[in-house]
């Protein structure tokens, strides 16, 4: 394989890019180095090479656009999803949409960001809403929306706004596309939208949630029954699993628009976990919870670049055939590739400077006196 051709290479240079000046570029690579490190504490009083208050400035204040940067993740996110349908035009896997909402516990004093810190969930602190891809083997950060608090977009209306960032050419590419999600997104409102998007659902439903008929959720016996719920305009398929976490087991209910086997539908809900293991990955992996900026531009950009770390690794792992299947990545270990790559870049870069200064002082000491 052509070095030059790798996913995460080729990401990495695109990112490049995005920054015009030489200042901002050796922040960004001495910061991605941290997030890289994937210890969960990217502090910038653990750089050697740049002081703290060099990297606040390039999170705070530097013009830099986050904008490209986001631009250049999310257009390469869809030629990576495109490329992988065309080597497989006939087993096309299903592209699966995860949303779900994280909290990010906070403790301290965020002046400029008091109209993000609330409390839901019995958790202070910020609240995102987050779009996952997958599709077969890729997992792909799309986008992030923040509640801000009551009498404001509900998770739900910000959930629908994400999907509408998604590309019509990959959501009409192949097999149709599913949104997934949890209890928390069961409202009307985001199911009739979902719908009118065109996509397939499959979301949790609350048990104590009434069917047209007076009954609850929870007075259904058969698993797969077609049923009408209050306050939609359409039938809906639901069925259950038991989870044995706690002492005594928990029923938990799902729901999708299209008529499914109840052990079929059981075993499909199941998938939304995979969104799960992407927050523990990126919050403990590349400290997306350890944010302390003081502004919210400072913020945004440190979850960008987190997210930018962990698609980096992801894809590293993805150009790597050696890893046995089912294996969970040693997000360490695609890290510490990476971070070698990233520190060669910066070598060559500095040996190329001093050979052109040892290369200057030659031909002052030889050149000829006048």
């Amino acid at each position: 394989m052509n070095p030059k051709e790798v996913r995460a290479r080729r990401l990495y240079s695109d990112i490049l890019t995005c920054f015009t000046r030489k200042q901002h570029l050796d922040s960004f690579q001495v910061f991605l180095d941290l997030l890289l490190e994937a210890k969960g504490r990217p502090l910038p009083v653990q750089a050697t090479v740049k002081s703290p208050a060099a990297l606040s400035r390039f999170l705070n204040h530097y013009g830099w656009s986050t904008r490209s940067v986001v631009r250049a993740m999310r257009q390469h996110a869809q030629q990576t999803l495109l490329e992988f349908w065309q080597h497989a035009p006939h087993q096309r896997p299903r592209l699966e949409l995860l949303i779900d909402l994280t909290s990010l516990e906070k403790t301290g004093k965020f002046e400029e960001l008091t109209d993000w810190m609330h409390v839901y969930n019995g958790v202070h602190g910020v609240h995102l809403v987050v779009l996952y891809l997958c599709c077969g083997p890729l997992r792909l950060p799309w986008a992030f929306q923040v509640w801000r608090g009551r009498d404001t977009p509900s998770p739900a209306l910000l959930a629908l706004q994400l999907l509408r960032t998604v590309p019509n050419q990959l959501l009409n590419s192949g097999r149709q596309a599913r949104v997934h999600a949890d209890g928390g997104f069961d409202s009307a409102d985001f199911i009739h939208g979902v719908l009118d998007l065109g996509l397939d659902l499959i979301v949790g439903v609350r048990k104590n949630r009434k069917l047209a008929d007076g009954r609850k959720v929870e007075d259904l016996t058969v698993r797969g029954s077609m049923v009408q719920l209050q306050g939609l305009r359409q039938p809906v398929c639901i069925s259950w699993v038991w989870l044995y976490r706690n002492e005594e087991p928990e029923q938990r209910f799902v729901m999708s628009n299209r008529r499914m086997g109840g052990v079929h539908l059981a075993r499909v809900g199941k998938r939304r976990w995979k969104i799960e293991g992407f927050f523990k990955t990126i919050k403990g992996r590349f400290g997306l919870s350890r944010f302390a900026q003081h502004s919210k531009q400072g913020v945004l950009r440190w979850w960008c670049l987190s997210g930018l770390a962990f698609l980096l690794c992801h894809l590293q792992d993805l150009d790597v055939p050696t890893r046995p299947p089912g294996r969970w990545p040693d997000w360490g270990e695609l890290a510490h590739h990476l971070r070698v790559m990233l520190v060669f870049e910066v070598r060559r870069a500095a040996l190329l400077l001093e050979l052109d200064a040892l290369d200057a002082a030659q031909r002052a000491l030889f050149a000829p006196s006048s």
